[in-house]
């Protein structure tokens, strides 16, 4: 992944290119006066010009004018070390900000970032495009149905969770509550008593609720349903439901008048008196009885009919139609948001590595900054080796020429030059090439400008394709041509 590739990369940037603090204080200040004592140059000096030597005509240096040299030498030898140790520490400092290689990475890096957002981008199409031709196709049968039965002007009722929970509690209470009085009024003709009564009960309550709830919804809502059959049935349905609700509930009743007289043969005497005169009931209570079940088969049949809209499958078509919308809404969300995420993650990460290139252009100039302050420190001390020679040179011939009689060699009235050495790898790194490395750098951050731009114009260019995904699968699903072509750009 582009991401991953990206966050190795910063990863580098930030790692840090060396184990140590470099400190350039590397040269100390030669003490000619310890070792004039050290050497006893003024003494050594005096005596060997009371005895005239060296002699006039000596054109070598004697062995206290070789010890001086020895010693500067020394001194000048061990800076020389020193400075060539830490030039090339410095040198591996600039060698290891690896700018070649991270510029060559960076390159690699910005194809594969969009790259990414482009495999992103046409992975969402693809799902997305599933999903609306899913939608498509409900809506479809959703405004067919709308259509063909004239319901285009008006909106399905829906049910939420809390009404189809109360509608539910509703049936269970009369059922419960149809029982329970069932049971009383039953009470009397049966030899078991309440507890008796209520269990015959219980049977009559569930044929009365559950005959209403099966003739409301397949055949009574019918008949808002155009057409002739249609309506016919609706009717058919509602004189079913009358005659089941009459022949439950004054079966009811007159069980409990022929039960309270028969403890045995009651069924056939109910349905002999129904038949002869089905609302011949003697008691007020049986009445009662057959009115209460009336009334709860009637509640029901209310219940059952506001339960959804009237019109029969027209809440179940609405409610599947809302679901897909409402799905396809969430999934078009959760792509543009991993798009947005995409895009603000690179966003960071290309500014990320921008910083770090700065960082380290501040790191190549505090290296140049200390190899040049290594450099002068150098030049000093090779100055300063040089005033030490001149006072060193000048302890020994000023005592020896007090001390003679004769003149002195030609070699003590001119100044001992200190030859310098030079730094063997103080020129592997030239400031030109310094500022090339700052030329690349500023090129490299070019480069990730334009590529954050390339990640927008890709963020918006999938924003786009996603957004007229609708207007493409919209005239597919009609059988129009599409008026919107998108083609992705792919980006070199």
């Amino acid at each position: 992944m582009a991401n991953s590739a990206l966050s190795k990369l910063i990863e580098t940037f930030k790692t840090p290119q060396h184990d140590y603090k470099l400190n350039t204080e590397v040269f100390g200040q030669f003490d000619a006066e310890k070792v004039a004592k050290e050497l006893n140059l003024e003494k050594i000096g005096a005596e060997k010009g009371t005895k005239n030597q060296p002699s006039q005509d000596s054109q070598i240096p004697d062995e206290i004018e070789s010890q001086i040299q020895e010693r500067i030498e020394a001194a000048k030898s061990t800076a020389n070390e020193a400075a060539e140790n830490q030039i090339l520490i410095y040198n591996e400092r600039i060698s290891n900000l690896d700018f070649e290689g991270h510029f060559s990475e960076l390159r690699q890096a910005g194809p594969l970032a969009i790259s990414d957002i482009q495999a992103q981008i046409q992975r969402g199409l693809n799902e997305m495009n599933t999903r609306r031709r899913k939608l498509l196709d409900v809506e479809k049968e959703f405004s067919y149905f709308r259509s063909a039965n004239g319901l285009e002007y008006r909106t399905a009722k829906l049910t939420t969770s809390a009404g189809t929970f109360l509608r539910v509690l509703i049936v269970l209470i009369m059922i419960v509550l149809e029982t329970y009085f069932n049971g009383t009024y039953l009470a009397k003709g049966s030899t078991q008593g309440l507890i008796g009564g209520i269990f015959e009960a219980a049977s009559f309550a569930i044929l009365n609720i559950g005959f209403s709830i099966i003739l409301t919804l397949y055949l009574i809502k019918q008949v808002v349903r155009n057409g002739l059959v249609w309506k016919l049935i609706g009717i058919v349905g509602i004189i079913a439901w009358l005659g089941v609700v009459l022949v439950i509930n004054l079966g009811l009743a007159h069980y409990r008048e022929v039960a309270a007289t028969f403890a045995e043969g009651a069924g056939a005497d109910i349905l002999v008196r129904i038949v002869e005169n089905p609302f011949g009931l003697i008691e007020l209570e049986s009445w009662m009885l057959f009115a209460i079940g009336v009334l709860f088969a009637t509640v029901t049949l209310v219940d059952i009919i506001t339960f959804s809209d009237i019109y029969p499958g027209y809440t179940k078509r609405q409610m599947r139609w809302d679901e897909e919308q409402e799905e396809y809404k969430v999934e078009f969300d959760s792509l543009i948001q991993e798009l947005d995420d995409i895009k603000e993650d690179y966003n960071d990460n290309l500014k990320a590595i921008g910083n770090a290139l700065s960082s380290r252009q501040r790191e190549l100039d505090n290296i140049l900054s200390g190899r040049n302050r290594l450099a002068s420190l150098y030049a000093s001390h090779h100055e300063q080796l040089q005033r030490a020679a001149n006072s060193l040179f000048s302890y020994y011939f000023e005592a020896n020429r007090a001390a003679r009689t004769t003149p002195v060699p030609e070699r003590f009235n001119r100044r001992f030059i200190v030859s310098k050495m030079e730094l063997s790898s103080s020129k592997s790194f030239q400031p030109r090439e310094a500022q090339k490395i700052k030329d690349r750098i500023s090129e490299a951050k070019q480069i990730l400008d334009d590529q954050v731009q390339l990640v927008l114009a890709e963020y918006a260019q999938g924003i786009r394709q996603h957004r007229n995904l609708d207007i493409l699968n919209k005239e597919y699903a009609y059988g129009e041509e599409p008026k919107v072509k998108e083609k992705t750009e792919q980006v070199q």
